[in-house]
């Protein structure tokens, strides 16, 4: 009987931490910072990187996305009536200095979306050839 009594408190204290900890994410969710390349150059991957956001999207339980562009900030990711908002201007080139501007946003983590010809200090690349 006594392993038993051993037992519920570990399960006890096992739900309450779990409770803990999901009540402090979802009030405290991460900040994540998508930045798009929507140059002429990529139109050809649009679905692809669509289709990357969306899988994202549906995978990150506590965090709050926000989506930029080479040329303009989009806003909050669930506030999207389609992500075809993003894609919407294809034109020019983009380069470093286009998301140069997103440089004093709070995120605590910077996705970009390209093709790689060009890095960005403090932001993870994923790469679309």
């Amino acid at each position: 009987m006594k392993w038993l009594k051993v037992f519920s408190v570990f399960v006890l204290l096992h739900v309450v931490l779990w409770v803990c900890s999901h009540l402090y994410k979802s009030i405290n969710p991460t900040e994540v910072l998508v930045g798009v390349d929507t140059s002429f150059a990529m139109t050809e991957h649009f679905p692809a990187m669509q289709q990357w956001i969306s899988s994202y999207e549906n995978n990150a339980r506590y965090e709050t996305i926000t989506v930029v562009t080479d040329k303009e900030s989009i806003g909050s990711l669930n506030e999207l009536s389609s992500l075809d908002a993003i894609f919407r201007s294809a034109f020019g080139r983009s380069d470093e200095e286009d998301f140069y501007q997103y440089r004093n946003l709070p995120p605590t983590k910077r996705i970009l979306l390209s093709d790689g010809r060009f890095v960005m200090q403090g932001w993870d690349l994923v790469k679309f050839e």
